[in-house]
């Protein structure tokens, strides 16, 4: 009795293993929406994160997300505060840990960048609507997690890689690239900490690997359609 219990548990599981890599592309996006409430976050206006950037010293960091296509992140070095924006057309920057604290506008390839961060609902939802093409490119791990890995050529031309896991279908792990200095170079996001705000659960640890630099933000707060100033988004005019 025993033994035909155990064959009959493996079976079970085989045929859920077999069932999981039957899905394809359209069905892994569904779980992964149904996961992350998408159906309440298409509804969210402004999302305010606020924590710490984890690098050899603590600073301070926010970002700030405002539908359609807004992101800040204001950011201390060294008692100085640096920002990355876009504005909805244009990215702009501070580096003051240079000596020059005067807003520029970023490069091209940095503003794609800006501007992918600025998508409150990410490159994977509905990809095809916004002129990514995806496509299911087998399974891979994360962190010990078995997990869906989707190749999303953006409408740019760039190629970005993202890692849904097979049970909880959240997103682990996204894997883009970056040119500098005539290199092509990786960085890896690891998504970690979900938490729920609202009903909507959020990473509250996001780890960067940027090239083998390696640094993480931790989220102590994360707020939901509380009221921002657009103003904060255009560049400051030049003294």
């Amino acid at each position: 009795m025993k033994t035909r219990v155990l064959v009959f548990g493996l079976f079970l599981s085989l045929a859920s293993g077999l069932m999981a890599q039957e899905l394809n592309l359209e069905q892994v996006l569904d779980k992964y929406y149904q996961a992350g409430c998408f159906d309440k976050l298409k509804h969210v206006k402004t999302i305010i994160m606020t924590g710490n950037l984890v690098q050899q010293d603590l600073m301070p960091v926010k970002i700030i997300r405002v539908r359609p296509d807004k992101y800040m992140m204001e950011f201390d070095v060294a008692d100085m505060t640096a920002y990355q924006v876009f504005d909805g057309q244009n990215g702009w920057m501070t580096a003051p840990w240079t000596g020059n604290s005067v807003p520029q506008a970023v490069t091209a390839e940095r503003a794609i960048d800006l501007k992918n961060k600025a998508d409150m609902d990410g490159i994977l939802y509905h990809p095809k609507k916004k002129g990514h093409n995806a496509e299911l490119a087998g399974t891979d791990t994360v962190n010990g997690l078995t997990v869906y890995k989707i190749k999303v050529t953006r409408q740019d031309g760039g190629i970005e890689y993202y890692f849904i896991d097979h049970s909880g279908f959240m997103l682990q792990k996204r894997l883009y690239f970056r040119n500098s200095g005539g290199k092509e170079l990786s960085i890896e996001n690891f998504y970690k900490d979900y938490r729920k705000v609202d009903g909507i659960p959020f990473a509250f640890i996001v780890e960067t690997n940027n090239a083998g630099r390696v640094n993480e933000i931790q989220f102590e707060s994360i707020e939901l359609n509380k009221h921002v100033d657009l103003k904060i988004f255009t560049m400051p005019a030049k003294k």
